[in-house]
C-alpha cells in the first residue's frame, strides 16, 4: 500500500509541475538527433490536488512541431510522456509521501 500523500502546498505543486517538465523536456530532447529537429515544443501541465481526498492529478499536453526530416513520432512522444509519468511518480514518492 502506498503512503499517503501529504498536504500540498502551491510551492510543491510548482514543484512537481516544474519537475515533469523538465523529465518530458530531456527526454524528448535526447529522441532526436539534433535539437534542430525541433522547430517548436509547448509543454502545458495541470496539476491538480484535491486536499480533501488527497488526490493529485497530473495532465500534460505538449504541442510538438519538428523539421519534416524528423522521424519524431506522435506514438513515440506519447511514450515518451507515459516514460515520464513513471519518473514523475517516483519523484512524488520520494518527496511528497507521508
Amino acid at each position: 500500500m502506498e503512503a499517503k500523500l501529504k498536504k500540498l502546498t502551491q510551492e510543491d505543486i510548482d514543484d512537481i509541475s516544474d519537475f515533469f517538465a523538465g523529465v518530458i523536456d530531456k527526454k524528448i530532447a535526447s529522441s532526436v538527433k539534433s535539437q534542430k529537429e525541433i522547430l517548436a515544443m509547448d509543454i502545458d501541465i495541470e496539476v491538480a490536488y484535491n486536499d480533501e481526498n488527497e488526490e493529485l492529478m497530473v495532465d500534460v499536453d505538449v504541442d510538438i512541431t519538428t523539421d519534416e526530416l524528423s522521424n519524431l513520432s506522435d506514438e513515440k512522444v506519447n511514450q515518451l510522456i507515459e516514460d515520464s509519468y513513471v519518473e514523475l511518480d517516483e519523484y512524488i514518492n520520494d518527496n511528497y509521501r507521508k
